[in-house]
């Protein structure tokens, strides 16, 4: 593996979760029996679906930045993006093992039509005319982002969340759709701030590459790799589901508002489980995904309670919420060892009216009021 290849499997773990990064790619073709490689890097949530090819450049054997450019960009890495496609059409089953070691069945993403990427690595003094060539649209397979490492690490670094890359990749291709070579005398750093200033906007406007915008946030208040590291530790499962895969996939699906929210009321409910206190469980649905999530605060001499309180409060949010998918959270404090156990359970049931139901949750509620909330996911001011 070469060394942007392992530096961007650092980087997708992070972002994306080890759960949904897949560096090691090797897979048996089962119609003849050889030993086939997928793409450089995956990375697959549900519908989010990246394939990479990533290339770096031997400065003392590829001297000539133009040669390497056309011979090992436009053409080998182009093709073995085209081959990587045509896997999925031609094989009933791909198993790669994600960076966590577990195998998973990449041909199950059959039909979908992921955004495919080449990342680069020239090493310095790269000509910029080549690194502003954003993209390569094949008669095939379609279009094909072209990035050069430095501003793929840009672009993930200002946007972070899964769901905002995806989205800025489909505006990025918009943009290069609607206004073909004349983007290309820009560099990507115009892109990012036409994105966060309107991304709605798939003209090119000069005003927004002489602006110079600072995105506000902090990003302890959405980051939760540290909330996820021992799911599969903390699962109540009683759903049918084997495996805490489910939870975060919802949860790489949020945007840093919705992970706000997040991590606002899990805060809340755990500082009230360790003041002992009872309180009405905090709730929120995802504006994105549909899916409703619930924490609760339980008083320690109630842990027996946990289970059932955790099924019946993720089930009332939902049915109130008519949602078919919800995440519930339940925490207690020990006060005599000091240590907080926190439960999550996953329910994916499709929502059915039923009056008997609401007579029993609606006669005495025991959530809080949903309000309905507009966010502004990017807060900006002028340097």
């Amino acid at each position: 593996m070469e060394r942007t290849e392992k530096d961007i499997v650092k980087l997708h773990s992070n972002h994306f979760f080890k759960e949904f990064t897949f560096g090691k790619n090797k897979f048996i073709g089962h119609s003849k029996g050889q030993e086939l490689e997928f793409a450089d890097n995956v990375v697959w949530i549900d519908q989010f679906f990246l394939v990479f090819q990533i290339k770096d450049r031997n400065i003392e054997k590829e001297s000539n930045f133009e040669n390497w450019f056309k011979s090992k960009i436009l053409r080998k890495a182009v093709q073995q993006i085209k081959k990587t496609i045509s896997y999925l059409d031609e094989f009933d089953e791909i198993l790669i093992e994600n960076e966590r070691g577990v195998l998973h069945d990449i041909a199950k993403a059959k039909g979908q039509n992921p955004l495919k990427l080449i990342v680069y690595n020239p090493g310095h003094n790269f000509d910029n005319k080549l690194r502003n060539q954003k993209s390569y649209l094949s008669s095939k397979i379609g279009h094909i982002h072209l990035l050069h490492i430095e501003d793929y690490n840009l672009i993930c670094e200002s946007l972070i969340t899964p769901y905002e890359i995806q989205e800025y990749l489909n505006f990025r291709e918009q943009l290069i759709r609607r206004n073909g070579e004349n983007l290309n005398s820009l560099k990507e750093q115009y892109i990012l701030k036409h994105y966060f200033i309107d991304h709605t906007d798939t003209n090119i406007n000069l005003d927004y590459n002489r602006k110079e915008v600072n995105i506000i946030f902090n990003i302890d208040e959405f980051d939760i790799s540290s909330i996820i590291q021992d799911f599969n530790k903390k699962i109540l499962l009683t759903s049918g589901k084997n495996d805490y895969y489910y939870i975060i996939k919802e949860l790489a699906k949020l945007h840093r508002s919705d992970l706000k929210h997040f991590k606002e009321r899990l805060s809340l409910a755990i500082n009230k489980s360790k003041q002992q206190e009872f309180d009405i469980p905090y709730r929120m649905t995802s504006s994105e995904s549909n899916c409703g999530f619930v924490f609760i605060p339980l008083e320690f001499e109630r842990k027996e309670n946990v289970k059932n309180a955790l099924t019946n409060f993720t089930n009332i949010h939902m049915y109130d919420q008519r949602l078919d998918k919800g995440i519930g959270m339940i925490s207690y404090f020990n006060p005599i060892e000091k240590y907080f156990d926190i439960y999550w359970m996953y329910i994916d049931q499709k929502w059915i009216e039923d009056k008997d139901y609401e007579k029993l949750i609606y006669k005495d509620f025991p959530l809080r009021k949903v309000k309905a909330k507009m966010d502004y996911r990017y807060y900006m001011k002028d340097k």
